[in-house]
This record gives structure tokens, C-alpha cells and sequence, in this order.
């Protein structure tokens, strides 16, 4: 019988892989002189096609045949174990931090992570992947996972197939696997919507070209002899489109819509043009200084380091004990980088090289007790999965209720479509805020069912719409990324969106926030009511400047949370707090009238307060609804009751335009 064919190790191409992955780690930690570091995961594709298509036909021709059981054996051996780590780690971090409106939609998050499946769950949420943001799901970076395990699924099947259709001829080959790219190409360009880009971003079909170009590479690689026999030749295009990539690292920005429209195959041919340089000049400049043993060793870890780097991003806000020294944000990010690669390392030498190496009593090398084993696993993290997302119960039974659909929602520092219209012209409804409006998103989506409008959600939570730095218990840094990305994405809502209303409520408005000093300024003082003042002005002017009416609500009065607020809590004039107790609330909404009368026609303030706390009183259940769960944000039928009357006092005050009366 013959020998299964393997490939040799080449150091250069873990020198790919750590470049890779360096760019994306710099990508999410947000320094802008990676811009594109994105195009980091460009890259692992167009790799992986290759290397994987290089063992599919080497096996092919060897054998004639492909041992599918045991290629899809050794998929699962190198990738699952880690991510089961992974989603494990997640899940416990979600049950101990995440408030209990969120936990359903962190479950789905990690089902659809373990079962790679993520990419078409952000695409059904229109959750945009370059909306970066703390809150943001930790599994969201699995969807590029998900694209390369769907195409480790169905690509030996494909070449299966295709190298009987074309009876082994490489030119046939190639044709078709041309032919398939170039469609994968247009359809990204097609599903490419500058309002709405996840689509073609996260679409497997819209992304297989990269891989496809990889596999393209491998198959004139392997057909092909004379490719290989131009060193000189190779060294100099690997510098060459290493220059070109480490180029577009730094300049390609993330709203590019001529990436959608061309650039990303670009992007994939000089990914695979060093590929091919690497391989067939390993000796060269370029394949001794991507070999060199750091490079070696971060892309031997490259998977864990992917894998573990965005749920620390978002997991660690401040820098660890002996870091704090260093300037700017640099202790913040040493930390999130020892902390990944300790991550990492350590999975990669206690998991991952025992599994695929069948060093692990028991398992060995066995397919058939390996299958038994992670399907176990795979059942067990499912299972502690629900068990730690489930919630908890008793008092937050009505917390459950209001944030079932906003669990759904999910959107974090994010522009969520909500519902599109019928009428490609109808009125485009915009809502922002923190968390608040978040809690509201059931009565505003029925609204804008029932009146045919788009409805658009960019509201995040403990996101203030003013450029303030939050301070909340003298502590700011869980907030920078509202600070750093709110401005961004309030531009991004206008130029995309353009709405005709825009919503505002914004409970954070009432906090502390730190000056350009870092003093904190207290809210109520002096200067802290200038600089709301200043900022909301500023804020209303930006929202109002292309002709769009912005509507402030007026902040709801905040009340204690007791064991009142339940839904089987019994009526009793202890659980009716006055409105007067919030008076910084009640400052915010001086600060916003006097913002209004400033934009007369253009900016207005409507309030519930009298519905919400009738007489000055505010009791947990008004005409017999829980309204709010927490004393802060609306249950689901507290939002379906307050949005129509929302939209009531809207009309009344002519703060609709003539069409959506």
C-alpha cells in the first residue's frame, strides 16, 4: 500500500503565519498604524488553501483516492481541542461579567463558535466586524474559523470530484478552479453594501476566493515543475509582496469599499506570490529572515494566539500590577500580549502538540478513540455552556423577558439593522444611546414594522453620545472604547444611513467623566454641566446637520433596584419611589432643553416621565406593566408599552417630518 503523503516542515511558512497574526492582533488593539492588519486573516486563507489542496492532490495522485475520514480526523485533532479550551474559558468569563440580558446572546455566540458556524450568525445579526468594541461577542473572530473549517468540509469532496471531471489534466483543472474564483470574486462585489458590508465580509461563498487562489497556487506548484525552479526569481517576489502587504497593513482601512470590488484578490495573489517565493527559495533573504526562530515560534502558536487574543482584549481594560509605569496605553497593552501568548503557549504545549501528536495515553493515534472522545468533549461544552449562560433566577425573571430580543440583538458599538423597509425610499429611523434604548429595541422594531420604516440601532452599552470619558467609582477605563469609537460611529450611522430621525436616550450622560488633565469631574458640578452643555451641543449640531429631526427622551427618573421590581411582586407603597430622588437625571434634562431651544424646528425634547412616574411617583408596574426590571431598563412589554407612547409625544411635537405623519 502506498505511503500517505505529508509535508515537510518549512520555517518560512510559520513566518507567515506569525505575520499574519501579528497584524490582527495590532488591528484589534487599535493602533491605527495598522489600519489594515485585518488583511492579516486575508492571508491565513490563501495559506491554508494551499497547504491543504498541496496534501489533497499529493494524496491523490500517490493513492488515487483521499481518505476523507482520516483528512477530517486530523482537521479536528489540530483545531477543536483549543477551541473547546477556548469557548470553555469564554463561557465562565460571560456567567461571571455579562448582564443577564446579554447571556442568551453570548450562548448562541459560543454554540455557533463550537460549531463553526459564526460567520453566517454575524451576518444574521448584521453584527459589523469592524465595529470594535469591549462588550463585542469574544467569539466573534471565530468566524474566519468557521469559513476555513466549511471549505476543510466540502473542498476534498470538490477536488474529488473535479480531478475526476477532468480526468487528472491540469490545465482543466486550473481552468475550472479559475473559473470558480472569479465567481467567488463577483459575488462579494455583488453582496457589498456600503450601509450593510457584513454580508460580503463574513459570506463564504463571497471569502472562498482566497482560499481558492492557495489552492490554485498549490495545484501549478505541484503540475507545474518549472515553477520551482526560480530561486532567484522567487526571493525577489517574496520582498516584493511582502512590501506590498506590509503596505496595505498600514494604509488600507477598513471602510474601503474597493476591497469588496477587486482588492481582496489582489490581496490573496500577494499572499500567495510569497507563498510561492518561500517555497521555492527557502534559502533566500526573504525565506532566512521569515524563518528566523521568533517568527518559528509565534507561528508555531499562531492558532492559539488567534484563538485567545480578542477575548483578552476585551476581557483585561487595564494594565496588570508592575505595568502601570509605561505611557499611553502601552502597560494596557503589554498586558493583553503576555497575557495571550501565556494563553496560548500554554495550550499549544499541554493540548494541542499532545493531540495531534498522539502523545496522550488512551487516544494515541487512534481515529476511532479520538472521534469518541471530542465528540464527548464537544457534548460536555455544550452542556456547561447552557449551564453557565443560563442566568439566574427569582428577581431577574423580568430581566429575562425584557432582554430576550435584545439578546438577539447583540450589537455593540455597531450599526444593526433592525428592519428594512418594503420601500427602498421609506423614512430611516435611527436610534442611540447606551443601553437604555438597547432595552427598548422590542416596541421600537413593532413601531417601525407597523409604520414601514428602517429602523437602525447604534445605542451600546454604558455608551455616552457626548465625547466624555465616563468615570464611574473614580474608575475609567472599562469605557476608553465608547470614547475612541462612539465619534466613529456616529459619523459612520449619518454617511450610511443618513436617517430622518434620530432617538436619543442616554442614561450615562448623568456620570462622571475625566477631563483632558485625568482629574474626574463630578456630576452636578460646574463644570461638569459646561461641559455637558458644550458637548451635547456639539453632539445635536453633528446629528442635525444634513436635515435630520433629532428627538432627545428626557432621562426616566432611576430607582433602587429592590425586590419590588418583579414581576410577582405584590402592590405596596414602599415600592414607589419619588422621581425626585434622580436629580442628576433631572439636570441632564435642563442641559437638554436648553439644547433644543437652540435648534428650533431641527432638535427636540419629549418626555414619559409623567406617564412613568404619574403625580412624581414612580411605581414598579404603571396600567398593570413591570416596566423596568432593574429600575434602569424596560422589560419587554415595559418597552412595547412606553415606545407608542413615545411616538405620541413625537407627533405632538411636530417632531416627525411631514412624511411619517
Amino acid at each position: 500500500m502506498a505511503s500517505r503523503p505529508t509535508l515537510s516542515y518549512r520555517p518560512a511558512l510559520d513566518g507567515i503565519r506569525a505575520l499574519a497574526v501579528l497584524a490582527v492582533f495590532a488591528y484589534h488593539l487599535g493602533y491605527p498604524q495598522m489600519r489594515g492588519g485585518y488583511l492579516g486573516v486575508d492571508v491565513f486563507f490563501v495559506l491554508s488553501g494551499y497547504l491543504i489542496t498541496t496534501l489533497l492532490l499529493r494524496e491523490r495522485d500517490a493513492t488515487g483516492r483521499i481518505d476523507l475520514l482520516r483528512f477530517w480526523g486530523r482537521r479536528a485533532r489540530r483545531l477543536l481541542p483549543a477551541l473547546l479550551i477556548v469557548v470553555v474559558a469564554v463561557a465562565l468569563w460571560v456567567s461571571g461579567t455579562s448582564p443577564v440580558f446579554e447571556l442568551s446572546q453570548r450562548r448562541q455566540d459560543l454554540f455557533w463558535a463550537v460549531f463553526y458556524g459564526s460567520n453566517w450568525h454575524l451576518i444574521a445579526g448584521a453584527q459589523d466586524y469592524f465595529a470594535l468594541y469591549e462588550s463585542a461577542s469574544m467569539m466573534r473572530h471565530t468566524w474566519s474559523l468557521a469559513i476555513e473549517e466549511q471549505f476543510y468540509l466540502a473542498w476534498p469532496l470538490l477536488v474529488l470530484f473535479a480531478t475526476w471531471l477532468c480526468r487528472g489534466r491540469t490545465r482543466a483543472l486550473a481552468a475550472l478552479w479559475v473559473g470558480a474564483t472569479a465567481v467567488s470574486i463577483g459575488l462579494m462585489a455583488v453582496l457589498y453594501s456600503p450601509g450593510n458590508p457584513s454580508r460580503a465580509y463574513y459570506g463564504t461563498e463571497a471569502r472562498v476566493h482566497q482560499l481558492l487562489i492557495g489552492a490554485l497556487l498549490a495545484l501549478l506548484m505541484l503540475r507545474v515543475p518549472r515553477l520551482g525552479q526560480s530561486r532567484r526569481a522567487g526571493t525577489l517576489a517574496a520582498i516584493a509582496s511582502c512590501g506590498l502587504l506590509l503596505v496595505a497593513f498600514v494604509t488600507l482601512g477598513d471602510g474601503s469599499a474597493a476591497y469588496y470590488r477587486g482588492l481582496s484578490a489582489l490581496i490573496a495573489v500577494a499572499a500567495a506570490v510569497l507563498i510561492w517565493g518561500l517555497e521555492v527559495a527557502p534559502g533566500g533573504a526573504a525565506g532566512r529572515a521569515f524563518g528566523v526562530l521568533p517568527m518559528r515560534w509565534v507561528g508555531g502558536i499562531s492558532y492559539g494566539v488567534y484563538l485567545w487574543h480578542w477575548p483578552v482584549i476585551l476581557a483585561i481594560g487595564a494594565p496588570m500590577a508592575g505595568l502601570e509605569w509605561l505611557p499611553g496605553s502601552l502597560g494596557l497593552t503589554a498586558t493583553r500580549v503576555l497575557m495571550t501568548f501565556i494563553a496560548a503557549g500554554l495550550s499549544f504545549y499541554l493540548v494541542e502538540r499532545p493531540v495531534r501528536l498522539g502523545s496522550i495515553p488512551v487516544l494515541r493515534q487512534s481515529l476511532p478513540r479520538f472521534g469518541l472522545a471530542i465528540s464527548a468533549a464537544v457534548v460536555s461544552v455544550v452542556a456547561a455552556t447552557v449551564v453557565l449562560t443560563a442566568g439566574p433566577s427569582g428577581q431577574t425573571a423580568a430581566a429575562d423577558e425584557g432582554g430576550a430580543e435584545l439578546g438577539r440583538l447583540g450589537c455593540e458599538l455597531e450599526i444593526c439593522v433592525r428592519h428594512r423597509a418594503t420601500d427602498p425610499e421609506a423614512p430611516v429611523v435611527a436610534v442611540v444611546g447606551d443601553s437604555i434604548p438597547r432595552s427598548m429595541d422590542p416596541g421600537f422594531l413593532d413601531l417601525a414594522k407597523s409604520q414601514d420604516w428602517t429602523y437602525v440601532t447604534a445605542a451600546s452599552d454604558g455608551c455616552r453620545v457626548t465625547h466624555l470619558l465616563t468615570a464611574v467609582d473614580g474608575q475609567s477605563a472599562r469605557y476608553e472604547a465608547c470614547y475612541r469609537e462612539t465619534p466613529k460611529l456616529l459619523s459612520k450611522l449619518l454617511g450610511r444611513w443618513d436617517p430622518d430621525v434620530v432617538i436619543v436616550l442616554d442614561m450615562v450622560e448623568n456620570a462622571d467623566f475625566v477631563d483632558a488633565s485625568g482629574q474626574v469631574v463630578a456630576s452636578g458640578s460646574r463644570e461638569w454641566l459646561k461641559a455637558e452643555r458644550r458637548e451635547l451641543e456639539a453632539f445635536a449640531a453633528e446629528m442635525t446637520a444634513s436635515g435630520a429631526r433629532l428627538v432627545f427622551m428626557a432621562l426616566p427618573p432611576l430607582v433602587a433596584t429592590t425586590e419590588c421590581l418583579r414581576e410577582d411582586a405584590p402592590d405596596d407603597p414602599a415600592c414607589v419611589f419619588p422621581a425626585s430622588n434622580d436629580e442628576r437625571s433631572a439636570q441632564v434634562n435642563e442641559v437638554l432643553g436648553s439644547v433644543v431651544e437652540k435648534l428650533p424646528g431641527r432638535a427636540f425634547l419629549v418626555s414619559l416621565n409623567d406617564r412613568i412616574c404619574p403625580g412624581g411617583l414612580c411605581p414598579p408596574k404603571v396600567d398593570g406593566v413591570l416596566l423596568r426590571y432593574d429600575g434602569h431598563h424596560f422589560t419587554q412589554a415595559g418597552a412595547r408599552w412606553a415606545v407608542p407612547l413615545l411616538h405620541t409625544e413625537m407627533l405632538g411635537a411636530g417632531a416627525l417630518p411631514a412624511s411619517m405623519r
